[in-house]
């Protein structure tokens, strides 16, 4: 079936499933929803991120009270487990390979633009004795990382558990390929560099509007035990998470796809902004992303080419 009927399939699929839903699991989706969306503007007003094992508990709420509770943990844990494993090992990068890129990222960048473009940036932009709104709304996308594609991972598996399998398998292959590009090729972001001095000096945005926010509030995550990896910048999954949520949800609700679009776009512009990545990281990262989403969608017509092509080479 082409990809156009398809995705006009699963929007009626979609609108016949909301419309025989009864009245009470409309009530708990719209009202988990407003209750996720509350609870992830409060956390990042104070400088949280929600991170896949809190997310989880979240949404875990929602599919004891829909009466989903085996499917959803059928389907979930294992993504969620596996999303841990990746942040774990990834932070075992430094340990294991302890040369670090500096200079790619920057030549790629000011062949590109003559410049770096998070200099430029924020010499035109930054003021670190008066932050703007700006600076605050960078900070909220880049702690959006996680909560945004899962938000639409939940959404998936309500609707279309099929969609769900294919997303949650692309955003774990893109997340292992990345950590075995962090492995080979350790590379520093802006601000890093800079403190090599390789680069003008480069404002850790981030750090200092996080002091602007209120205190942070301590909730209880299996994260705060990982080692943190400052040398996992290529590819860039803040550049890649959004750009492979876009292209799975224009594929089911192709109307949200101009909006995911400019999501991610102002995400693209937050991490140049901010220091933490350079143009390069995230070229690469939405290489990485279309990759893993065609690799998914075409699997099955992968596997079938595969099979055809064993079955009718030769036999030695």
């Amino acid at each position: 079936m082409p990809i156009t009927e398809h995705v006009h399939l699963a929007r009626r699929m979609a609108r016949e499933r909301w419309r025989k839903s009864s009245l009470y699991d409309k009530a708990i989706l719209s009202s988990s929803a407003i209750c996720l969306t509350v609870t992830a503007t409060y956390l990042s007003s104070h400088g949280n991120f929600i991170l896949p094992d809190q997310f989880f508990v979240l949404v875990l709420v929602a599919a004891v009270l829909l009466g989903r509770v085996r499917a959803f943990l059928w389907d979930w844990l294992p993504l969620v487990v596996l999303l841990f494993g990746y942040d774990y090992v990834r932070g075992l990068v430094p340990l294991l390979n302890d040369h670090v890129y500096l200079t790619p990222m920057i030549d790629f960048d000011r062949f590109l633009f003559g410049s770096v473009p998070t200099i430029a940036l924020q010499s035109r932009f930054y003021n670190p004795d008066l932050p703007h709104w700006y600076d605050f709304a960078a900070a909220i996308l880049y702690f959006l990382h996680f909560i945004v594609p899962l938000t639409a991972a939940f959404l998936f598996w309500l609707w279309d558990r099929a969609m769900f399998r294919e997303y949650a398998a692309a955003i774990l292959i893109l997340s292992y390929s990345a950590y075995l590009t962090y492995l080979a090729f350790p590379a520093a972001p802006p601000w890093l560099a800079a403190q090599s001095g390789l680069l003008p000096p480069v404002s850790r945005i981030l750090e200092s509007t996080l002091q602007q926010f209120p205190d942070p509030i301590s909730l209880p995550t299996l994260y705060s035990k990982l080692r943190v990896n400052p040398v996992a910048a290529v590819p860039s999954l803040h550049a890649a998470y959004p750009l492979l949520m876009t292209l799975f949800v224009g594929r089911k609700w192709p109307k949200l796809a101009p909006v995911l679009a400019v999501y991610a776009l102002a995400v693209w512009m937050a991490i140049v902004y901010l220091g933490e990545h350079y143009v390069f990281d995230i070229v690469t990262g939405v290489i990485y992303a279309v990759v893993m989403y065609l690799l998914v969608i075409y699997w099955p017509a992968i596997k079938t080419a595969l099979a055809r092509h064993k079955a009718a080479a030769p036999v030695s």
